[in-house]
């Protein structure tokens, strides 16, 4: 039986995230930090936590083979260059202690797929980071608010990327279906991403998502040529999992320079007892709150206007 999970995700403060996410609803969350204005939709397949707006077969069946999804939209409000703008995991505690066998497997699988990866697995505040923009699964760019609807993000990303881009090798010309691979693979360049501003006039939809990790089981897997499996709730230390979009720092886990975070926490009693036996005990947030009118975000329009923003 799959553990039972909760999301939590930033609304006023960036970071930590505090206030409980209806999941897999069309309608997103809007939110304001000090640096990021927009909105957030958290998709998980098979989920089976109490705040569950629908099962989520909009998201699922465009996108086939994912198991979760994040997805942000909105505008930064301060100016920053691309290459100041990153995304991934933090932990609060160590977590040496706990990773499972077969993580240099994994570590060296995450820097096939994301060679832009900063991480630090054995430091007090663990921390795997990339430049946001280059590793997102899709991307897109407006100066016009309007043109994202919920739901997927579509990408939309290199005509922007032309536009903003101060530097001599500007984004390559591809046709739609190569879009999202030249967008990843250009800005994988420093010097690309340090030659792109974003402000807030800029309208921007990040979407990540994966196959990897899978909630009804609590395991990852990774495929060829790695092949590993790892059932993660046996390692478990009693952190959530948090997904931060920051700015820059030199303490990648300091709540200066958050923009916006989603937390992925097991509330599973029975897991609890299991970590408790093991001399373990849970972390998460004990004064998590709903915003306004969550309880019925699932009950409000908005399905309709999911299939005009996919793929």
């Amino acid at each position: 039986m799959a553990p039972k999970l909760r999301v939590l995700i930033s609304t006023s403060a960036a970071y930590p995230p505090a206030t409980e996410c209806t999941v897999n609803s069309a309608t997103p969350i809007p939110f304001t930090t000090p640096s990021f204005r927009g909105d957030v939709s958290v998709w998980i397949k098979d989920f089976t936590g109490d705040n569950k707006g629908g099962d989520g077969h909009e998201y699922f069946d465009q996108r086939p083979g994912m198991t979760y999804g994040i997805v942000v939209r909105g505008t930064f409000l301060d100016t920053m260059d691309m290459d100041e703008v990153m995304f991934g995991n933090v932990f609060e505690k160590p977590i040496r202690n706990s990773l499972p066998w077969g993580t240099a497997v994994g570590v060296k699988f995450i820097h096939y797929v994301e060679p832009t990866i900063e991480l630090d697995l054995y430091t007090e505040k663990p921390f795997a980071l990339s430049p946001a923009l280059a590793s997102m699964n899709y991307v897109s760019f407006s100066r016009d608010a309007q043109r994202s609807s919920p739901g997927l993000v579509k990408e939309d990303s290199l005509t922007m990327l032309k536009e903003l881009y101060t530097g001599e090798s500007p984004p390559p010309d591809v046709d739609a279906s190569g879009e999202k691979a030249a967008r990843r693979k250009w800005l994988h360049v420093k010097e690309h991403r340090t030659g792109v501003k974003v402000d807030k006039d800029l309208h921007v939809g990040m979407e990540f998502c994966n196959g990897y990790l899978d909630f009804n089981t609590l395991s990852v897997t990774i495929p060829p040529p790695f092949y590993l499996s790892v059932p993660l709730l046996k390692y478990w230390d009693g952190q959530p999992v948090i997904y931060v979009c920051r700015k820059r720092n030199k303490d990648p886990v300091s709540k200066e320079g958050m923009l916006w975070s989603v937390a992925f926490e097991i509330v599973d009693e029975d897991a609890k007892k299991k970590l408790e036996d093991r001399d373990g005990k849970a972390v998460g947030r004990t004064d998590a709150k709903s915003p306004d009118g969550l309880a019925d975000v699932a009950d409000r329009k908005g399905h309709e206007d999911l299939s005009d923003d996919v793929d």
